[in-house]
């Protein structure tokens, strides 16, 4: 009679406690991972949406940009403490900050002057130390009409020294944004960082083009599919 051969299962060479030692490791690198990118989100860099057309045609409603949080210093939250950085916010630059009227807002408009400057509008004409300011090349108007000074501030302000420890600002689209005109000087503890760069752009309206038609299905296809038509690949990486 011939032999019967009995074919014992493998065992797995791994112990279970290498089992749990490997997944606690990936547990670690996830959770690593993801203070790493708290840390560099509130204390060095971040993406912020912009969410109005104030600062057309500079930057439009819908671009993601990255916000530099060291130049000007790290603030850490909650217990105020300030480290400098090694640059001050200057005239030109576009800046971050939060809203001096509701602190849980974040807004984005350009630096007109600092503390010290003398700052005044006339005829919508925007004037620093007695000389004109050269406006940003993509700034525009929209209004031909001019405010008379007695019915509001936005043609007309000033002249007023912006105090230490403070920014004026203004939206490059200067008809239609609520700046250091309407509600004053911006302290600098509300600054967040420095604009630098467009990551990312999506054009607004083509979701309320498609919601309008009843053809924006709640699917990651359908948002998949039309994703590349409400990108503005030309503005991607641009530099500020």
């Amino acid at each position: 009679m011939g032999k019967t051969l009995s074919i014992a299962p493998k065992r797995s060479s791994r112990s279970p406690g290498k089992k749990n030692k490997g997944s606690r490791w990936h547990l670690r690198l996830g959770l690593g991972a993801v203070v790493v990118a708290l840390m560099l989100r509130v204390f060095f860099i971040q993406t912020l949406r912009v969410p109005s057309r104030s600062m057309e045609d500079s930057l439009l409603m819908g671009d993601y940009l990255l916000v530099d949080k060291v130049s000007y210093g790290i603030r850490w939250p909650l217990i105020g403490i300030h480290f400098s950085g090694w640059s001050e916010a200057r005239p030109g630059d576009i800046v971050v900050f939060r809203s001096p009227q509701d602190p849980r807002r974040t807004y984005v408009k350009r630096c007109i002057a600092t503390a010290g400057h003398q700052v005044e509008i006339r005829n919508k004409v925007i004037y620093v130390d007695g000389e004109r300011l050269v406006d940003p090349a993509f700034s525009k108007y929209i209004d031909v009409q001019i405010i008379p000074e007695n019915k509001g501030s936005r043609d007309h302000w000033g002249p007023e020294q912006v105090p230490e420890g403070h920014l004026f600002v203004m939206g490059d689209n200067r008809d239609n944004s609520r700046d250091s005109r309407h509600w004053g000087f911006l302290p600098l503890e509300l600054v967040v960082g420095k604009a630098v760069g467009v990551c990312w752009s999506f054009r607004p309206e083509g979701q309320a083009v498609y919601a309008a038609a009843g053809a924006w299905p709640a699917t990651w296809i359908g948002w998949s599919r039309r994703l590349p038509q409400r990108l503005r690949w030309q503005r991607m990486g641009k530099r500020l």
